[in-house]
């Protein structure tokens, strides 16, 4: 019994480190994990199933793609993205989860900073160091920096020293200014004042890594071509169109415009792409054309992809366990502020990575709200 539980903390803590690097890797992973927690104790597995209400908003998300495909052709690899919202209802381990994220965390941070100063020292330009010039060869700044910040809370609720948690945040913090991930940034804030008005102040010497992030991200405004913040502030035109904001609005207009032509059941994953390619070329949004972009706004992209019968499946489940499932509200606060505010500018949930952190997250957040309400109990 004790090998087997090892054994789920080896694959659940490999899915952990795989997960910025590998999305196969990881989701091969994670399956082993759900696989040695069943195994381990089928009766117990099964009795879990009966206590699943916390975590039915997930698998709303799993029967909404699911359903979708009845009435529209989809790919193996739609479905397969969100299996994290199913198998980490058994796998999930706090203690495993505190232990292998800082720890992949460390591993993202030297790979992405050894790699930009090779590149740096064969020649490319103190840009390589700098918001997508970091990533070179891995997923987009939000995923990589929300990864980042799970770490971060990760350390602080675990059992390291308050030096190393301190360095480790300093660290991640400057990093993330790296990033230069503008809508992370502002998602972060607003996590934050949510943390202020819970608990009523600021943890101790925030304000030194609250000027650490500003340095950082000062770096990557001053020496990364086309990142100024300027460029944030153009005037909304599809040909135009590059920056932070007007192409999110036109990617916005364009994806209101499809989803008036089909509001029940949507386009379908499949379809979606080539009626927004469409649209942007009636638009004339050159930008959107060249990489074939998404909506960027994951509420927008869930219609546009599963119209109101998807939507309505997933409603329906998020109802339905707010109802019945206990919750602790100052960490679904955070959750649900975080990831709304991210969702409003990113469509996380269409990548396997933005999948996993959410998942990840929301397990998170109802083992924290099952703990108190056994404390409450007791």
């Amino acid at each position: 019994m004790e090998s087997q539980r090892i054994i789920h903390r080896i694959f659940l803590s490999l899915w952990l480190i795989l997960l910025p690097f590998w999305d196969l890797g990881a989701g091969l992973a994670l399956v082993l994990a759900f696989l040695a927690v069943v195994w381990r104790d089928r009766t117990a597995a099964k009795v879990k199933w009966l206590q699943s209400a916390s975590f039915w908003p997930l698998w709303g998300i799993v029967a909404m793609v699911g359903i979708a495909g009845f009435w529209h052709e989809s790919e193996l690899e739609t479905h397969l993205r969100v299996l994290p919202c199913m198998l980490l209802f058994w796998a999930f381990d706090r203690e495993t989860i505190q232990k292998a994220l800082p720890l992949g965390g460390l591993i993202l941070m030297l790979y992405l900073l050894g790699s930009g100063a090779v590149r740096f020292l064969e020649g490319a330009d103190f840009s390589t160091l700098l918001y997508r010039g970091l990533l070179e060869g891995l997923h987009q700044h939000v995923y990589i920096g929300s990864y980042l910040l799970f770490a971060v809370v990760a350390v602080w609720t675990g059992r390291l020293g308050w030096r190393i948690k301190g360095l480790y945040t300093a660290l991640v913090l400057f990093f993330l200014g790296l990033l230069g991930a503008k809508m992370l940034i502002l998602s972060t804030f607003i996590s934050v004042l949510w943390f202020v008005y819970h608990r009523g102040r600021l943890p101790a010497k925030a304000g030194w890594a609250g000027l650490l992030l500003v340095l950082g991200f000062v770096l990557t405004q001053a020496f990364s071509e086309g990142r100024a913040l300027g460029h944030v502030l153009k005037p909304v035109d599809p040909y135009w169109a590059t920056g932070s904001v007007d192409t999110r609005v036109v990617q916005a207009q364009a994806a209101w415009t499809l989803i008036q032509e089909r509001p029940w059941t949507g386009w379908g994953t499949v379809e979606k792409q080539a009626a927004l390619d469409s649209r942007y070329t009636e638009m004339n949004y050159r930008f959107g054309m060249k990489r074939h972009l998404n909506v960027h706004n994951q509420f927008l992209e869930w219609a546009l992809s599963y119209g109101l019968v998807g939507i309505g499946v997933l409603l329906l489940s998020w109802i339905a366990s707010f109802r019945l499932a206990p919750w602790e509200p100052f960490s679904l606060g955070l959750v649900l502020i975080y990831f709304g505010s991210l969702w409003l500018t990113e469509s996380m949930m269409e990548r396997s990575l933005g999948v996993s952190l959410f998942a990840l997250a929301w397990a998170w957040m109802v083992d924290q709200s099952k703990s108190q309400s056994s404390e409450l109990d007791v």
